[in-house]
């Protein structure tokens, strides 16, 4: 049977550094922002030296799965070719120019966001996801942007959530660590034991955000219960604004690791039958089945590791 792979990506809040304040604190505001966020006036238009493309949010649900009691929020990711240019075919041959296609073909990205941990999958489309290398950004920029409209001085991003296996098999290999650089955000909580204590610290100083420079040349320790283990933690579950850089000792000999755009994915079956219920009008039914089987993948993956760590 055909598989589709999402890109599991954790939703943090970031907030602008203003004097007033007015941050999204709650689902039912972040609900607020996507949905507004599905409205035209937010439409991205990016011109490349061939063709045009509109990028758009649309389609935007909130709903729970029932039997989980585990609220989302789904929406579409949409990129259209607006216009391109090359040869076009007239009456009296083949020439040079321009054609444009009002309204755009579009090609659609299904996006789901488990609230519970907030975790967003990312439905992993080929001619997105690697042709347009810069999708994330503008799904940030249209979010930024509906964001503000509203009053909200919070922006969400997305950070990559990492494939942990990759990073511990890689470690494992080093004789030891000795300098750790990331910087930590804390938004929606999904902790394992090793790095809640770290998280409930930044929590009751007020900390939103930490800047970590570690360094030691005999090695750092990484027990489970050390702070260098729960930074490394919280940064692969996605709880950081940018890389995560690693330098160390392989085999007597220096050595580095970044953890940057490396991001973990499930698979589902195939998303035939959610197409045909929303073609079918069965909006509402379509959306909860692909919600329950998407959030399902997501506790057998990302929930399993945080109990094994218990």
């Amino acid at each position: 049977m055909k598989t589709q792979k999402f890109l599991l990506f954790r939703l943090n809040l970031v907030d602008r550094e203003m004097l007033f304040e007015n941050r999204i604190t709650d689902d039912l505001t972040l609900f607020r922002v996507i949905e507004s966020a599905t409205d035209e006036q937010f439409d991205v238009d990016k011109r490349g030296p061939r063709t045009s493309y509109k990028w758009a949010l649309r389609e935007a649900t909130f709903g729970a799965v029932e039997q989980l009691e585990r609220p989302f929020i789904s929406v579409t990711f949409s990129c259209g070719v607006m216009s391109r240019k090359g040869p076009i075919v007239t009456p009296r041959g083949i020439v040079q120019g321009t054609s444009s296609l009002n309204p755009p073909a579009a090609t659609l990205v299904l996006i789901l966001i488990d609230l519970k941990r907030h975790i967003c999958a990312v439905e992993n489309v080929p001619s997105v996801m690697s042709g347009q290398p810069g999708w994330k950004g503008l799904l940030q920029t249209i979010l930024a942007s509906a964001a503000w409209k509203l009053g909200f001085t919070s922006m969400i991003h997305l950070e990559p959530i990492a494939p942990e296996e990759t990073v511990e098999i890689a470690l494992k290999s080093w004789d030891r660590i000795t300098r750790l650089r990331v910087a930590l955000r804390i938004p929606n909580p999904d902790l394992g034991p090793s790095y809640r204590h770290l998280y409930e610290e930044m929590k009751r100083s007020g900390v939103r955000e930490i800047y970590q420079d570690m360094r030691n040349e005999s090695g750092l320790t990484l027990e489970s219960d050390t702070l260098p283990q729960a930074s490394i933690d919280m940064s692969l579950k996605g709880y950081r604004g940018g890389p995560l850089r690693l330098n160390g000792y392989k085999n007597g000999r220096k050595d580095e690791l970044t953890v940057d755009d490396e991001v973990a994915s499930i698979e589902v079956d195939s998303l035939q039958s959610f197409i045909e219920g929303y073609a079918a009008g069965q909006k509402s039914a379509a959306v909860k089945a692909f919600a329950r089987t998407l959030i399902d993948r997501i506790e057998e993956n990302v929930g399993r590791k945080s109990h094994e760590q218990i």
